[in-house]
């Protein structure tokens, strides 16, 4: 695919994106998609300044991708045509059905969560040179200790810290919902002995994970090297799952503070319907309809938090049909 638009609305297209730059963090997602979108409408020959319903939705259909990824897909176009109705241009977008497919988080235990730092701290002594394994139990506290997404752990920098007071500020979040986040005061700790570290050869500033020349490193690098630590420790690893339930994986470490957080709340006697809309605050989620899927676990392991969330969603979400 080509970086420049091609097709009939190219300079819409090309408009948009100038229009748009100057308020959206993740502008490369908006660009990729628009630019596929243009590439579709350009090999359909459109001839004239205008999208259908029709089109959108074979545009869609192209992609082998689940559905809640069409839905992201699709709501970058519908930003687009709003675009377009401002300039007089007609614009309509299909309905996508609704995701009936049953996510259900893997949740590690106390026991593998111990294991876990366990050798991600023992990488150092193994691969004394690698400037990721000094990185890895940093980054892998943050996801656990905070509830962060790899994609906003991953873009922080050390302007979003902000040690005094313990408290992380993401800005580089999904659907550019910046947030406030609270840290303990351990990972506060931890976070200001690895500022001080041989990491950033005693000139603290830029990111706070990223490759030897200071630029951030690929995500995927990550996940790679705490899929090795999962066979390490005998976790089965089937996060290649394509749909439905996903293996244990390093985004399970979001969904783990989750439920460990609820254990945690109701061991100090709070109320679990005041902790939940608290947590999707935290989380950066635009509502309870989107916390509900982190609130399904491992049943071995935590039944008794499932008694509860049970009673608390049965009136709350509404039920399949």
């Amino acid at each position: 695919m080509n970086n420049v638009f091609s097709s009939i609305l190219k300079d819409e297209f090309a408009s948009f994106m100038d229009f748009i730059k100057v308020s959206i963090v993740d502008i490369k997602a908006y660009r990729s998609t628009l630019l596929s979108l243009d590439a579709f409408l350009h090999a359909e020959g459109l001839a004239e300044k205008k999208i259908d319903s029709r089109q959108i939705a074979r545009w869609l259909d192209g992609f082998d991708v689940h559905i809640s990824t069409k839905k992201d897909k699709l709501s970058k176009v519908k930003r687009f045509s709003g675009y377009l109705s401002t300039l007089g241009i007609m614009a309509s977008l299909p309905e996508l059905p609704r995701n009936t497919t049953e996510f259900k988080p893997y949740v590690f235990s106390a026991d593998e969560m111990e294991l876990i730092f366990e050798t991600a701290d023992d990488l150092t002594l193994t691969s004394r040179n690698s400037r990721i394994t000094a990185e890895l139990p940093v980054l892998l506290r943050i996801l656990y200790g905070c509830g962060l997404r790899l994609g906003e752990a991953e873009a922080l920098a050390w302007d979003d810290i902000d040690l005094s007071s313990g408290v992380i500020t993401v800005k580089a979040a999904k659907n550019q919902k910046q947030r406030i986040v609270p840290m303990s005061g351990e990972l506060t700790r931890i976070l200001n002995l690895y500022k001080t570290s041989p990491c950033f050869d005693g000139r603290p500033g830029g990111f706070l994970f990223t490759k030897n020349n200071g630029q951030r490193r690929n995500k995927g690098a990550y996940w790679h090297i705490f899929n090795r630590i999962l066979c390490e420790i005998g976790i089965r690893n089937a996060q290649n799952i394509k749909y439905g339930t996903r293996g244990p994986c390093i985004h399970s470490l979001r969904h783990t503070f989750v439920l460990h957080s609820l254990l945690k709340a109701e061991s100090e006697g709070r109320e679990f319907m005041d902790t939940v809309p608290f947590l999707s605050t935290y989380l950066g989620h635009a509502g309870l309809m989107e916390t509900d899927k982190y609130l399904k676990a491992r049943h071995e392991l935590y039944a008794g938090a499932h008694a509860v969330i049970a009673e608390y969603t049965h009136d709350v979400f509404p039920q399949e049909a």
